[in-house]
């Protein structure tokens, strides 16, 4: 089992945690994923993709509030959220990660994820 997997499988064991994917900035890609993926899923997170390359433009070359950490997005059932992962390649990768609204504290889950989001391309 790769790392990647791994990695993958223990955010995916966080509380309330449906699925999660790493993703392409640039293109919007899902490069791998696990868990319980709607058909939405790979849709939602280019999304998000798009949503990180326009927040880094609005944010500037020079970003004086630093760079771009999380985008977030709820609904009544759900939430989802992406860390920007850094990365030499390209526009970077960002960690996607759908989440059962009902069943996640949102804070927790957040700083779960972060503390796990650091190995993901180590």
């Amino acid at each position: 089992m790769s790392s990647l997997t791994e990695s993958l499988g223990q955010v995916l064991a966080v509380d309330g945690v449906r699925a999660v994917a790493l993703v392409d900035i640039a293109t919007g890609m899902v490069v791998r994923s696990a868990g319980e993926e709607g058909t939405d899923f790979p849709a939602a997170a280019a999304s998000m993709a798009d949503e990180a390359r326009l927040a880094r433009t609005a944010l500037g070359p020079d970003r004086p509030g630093g760079d771009l950490e999380e985008i977030s997005l709820m609904t009544p059932a759900r939430l989802q959220f992406s860390k920007v992962l850094a990365s030499r390649l390209g526009e970077g990768m960002l960690l996607f990660v759908d989440l059962d609204r009902t069943r996640v504290n949102m804070a927790l889950a957040s700083l779960q994820v972060g503390r796990l989001a650091r190995a993901i391309l180590a």
